[in-house]
C-alpha cells in the first residue's frame, strides 16, 4: 500500500482516477502496533494489486463529512462514504463505489487490536480472512463493471 496525503487523495479523486483505497483514523503508534498496513499489503500482494491509504487522524469531522459527500456519486444507491470508518473502498472515476463490509476500520477496532484488548485480535494478521474477502469483493466488482484500476 502506498501512503498518500489528503491533498494527494483529493487530486486523484478530482482527476477521476479508479483505484483501491484504504482509509482510517487512528494514531500512528496504534496503526503500527496493530500491523494494519502490513496485513493489507500481504493481502494485496496475493492478488498482485496495489492500493493507496490515508490516515485521517487529526482531521476534523466536518472535513471528513464534506469529503464523503463530495465524492459519493449522486446516483450511488449505497450510503454516503465515511472516510474515517469505511476502510477499504473501490474508487471509480473519482467516486466511491464499493465498500466491502468485511474491511470496516473504525478507530476502536484499530485501538483494540493494537492494545490486544479482550475480544480483539493482537494484530490485523488475525483478520486476514476478512481482509482477503473484502479485497476480493472489491476486485470482483471492478471486473464485473469493467473498471480499470490505475496506480
Amino acid at each position: 500500500m502506498n501512503k498518500i496525503s489528503l491533498k494527494e487523495l483529493e487530486e486523484k479523486l478530482d482527476n477521476e482516477e479508479s483505484f483501491l483505497l484504504v482509509t482510517f483514523s487512528a494514531g500512528e503508534e496504534d496503526v503500527k502496533k496493530s500491523e494494519l498496513v502490513e496485513a493489507f499489503d500481504e493481502s494485496l500482494n496475493k492478488e498482485e494489486q496495489t492500493a493507496f491509504y490515508v490516515n485521517f487522524d487529526g482531521e476534523s469531522q466536518e472535513t471528513l463529512d464534506q469529503l464523503g459527500e463530495k465524492y459519493t456519486p449522486s446516483e450511488y444507491k449505497g450510503d454516503v462514504w465515511e472516510p474515517k470508518d469505511d476502510g477499504l473502498v473501490l474508487i471509480e472515476d473519482g467516486g466511491v463505489m464499493k465498500n466491502p463490509r468485511e474491511t470496516l476500520l473504525g478507530k476502536s477496532l484499530i485501538e483494540g487490536t493494537a492494545d490486544g484488548a479482550d475480544g480483539y485480535g493482537s494484530s490485523f494478521m488475525e483478520y486476514m480472512d476478512g481482509i482477503d474477502a473484502g479485497i476480493s469483493s472489491a476486485l470482483e466488482y471492478a471486473q464485473q463493471n469493467n473498471i480499470e484500476l490505475s496506480y
